[in-house]
């Protein structure tokens, strides 16, 4: 009997002793379970809708099962999603045909003005896209499902997965124009790519802001390492051509910790280290938060 007894309160014990799971792992836990779905059904690790499995996300067929996935996740949490569709020409005569998909989440009190956070979902041909750039969408899809459950929003939100980035960033192009001619305020404009690799595990990213208030939002929300990107990207240039501020974030490219697999076939869902994810995932949604209540 004293056996048991001993058992039971060395058992008791070791419950009290073990460590209670932090408000951060719980949020680490959310974000990496949300995300984990995305990615894995973008890279075709597992099947859409327990029917097609994509291989890349560059034919004209998959970027359209891509975008219909796009689409209905955004409704799934409770968004009015759109597409936009495009029909244009380069000047070589080139023609495109593409769908960028975004949804509103508008403000409680009115605002017209709206911060735009966007990520490309196209991929190169042969390549399912894991870091480049389904984690890009991954972050921008869990930040707008966070969103949208926020009782109160002091400005609008607008969520766009671009079409056609690998045709010279067409979607991009033309998403811009639609803004620009139907003259929405724009606040700001923040987008991820190349995120979910970090081999020296320090959680860094590298940003290239296009003013110092939006570079500091994200230092005064980030607990790790934001290094400063020098060379500007071509979606920050079409959107600084229209005269919108901008935000881009990536993984270290500076310091070479950045995925080796970006544009070829090794760029899987098994590559993506999801806690560095979240990380960077945390720190996009605790600046939004932030826009939205200040």
């Amino acid at each position: 009997m004293n056996y048991y007894r001993e058992f039971l309160l060395l058992f008791i014990f070791a419950i009290q002793m073990a460590p209670a799971q932090t408000e951060q792992d719980r949020k680490e836990a959310e974000i990496i379970n949300v995300q984990k779905g995305i990615v894995a059904k973008l890279t075709g690790h597992e099947p859409i809708r327990g029917r097609k499995k994509l291989k890349s996300r560059s034919s004209a067929s998959e970027r359209k099962t891509t975008a219909d996935f796009l689409f209905s996740s955004l409704k799934d949490i409770g968004l009015k999603p759109e597409k936009h569709t495009y029909n244009v020409k380069d000047k070589k005569g080139n023609l495109f045909n593409g769908a960028n998909i975004f949804a509103e989440i508008p403000a409680t009190n009115g605002s017209d003005v709206y911060v735009v956070i966007a990520a490309h979902y196209d991929t190169v041909k042969d390549s399912p896209g894991a870091v480049h750039n389904a984690t890009g969408v991954a972050i921008a899809y869990y930040v707008a499902m966070k969103l949208a459950k926020l009782e109160e929003r002091k400005i609008n939100f607008m969520v766009v997965f671009f079409d056609h980035w690998k045709s010279n960033m067409v979607g991009t192009r033309m998403f811009t124009k639609k803004l620009k001619d139907e003259e929405y305020k724009i606040h700001s404009m923040h987008r991820s790519d190349y995120m979910g690799w970090d081999n020296d595990e320090d959680r860094a990213i590298e940003m290239l802001a296009s003013s110092l208030s939006l570079e500091s939002l994200y230092r005064l929300e980030s607990p790790v390492p934001i290094y400063k990107r020098e060379v500007a990207t071509p979606e920050s240039r079409f959107f600084a051509n229209f005269g919108f501020e901008t935000v881009t974030l990536t993984a270290e490219l500076k310091n070479a910790d950045n995925s080796p697999f970006v544009r070829k076939s090794e760029d899987k869902y098994t590559t993506v280290n999801f806690k560095y994810l979240a990380s960077t995932t945390d720190i996009v949604h605790g600046v939004m938060k932030s826009l939205a209540t200040d």
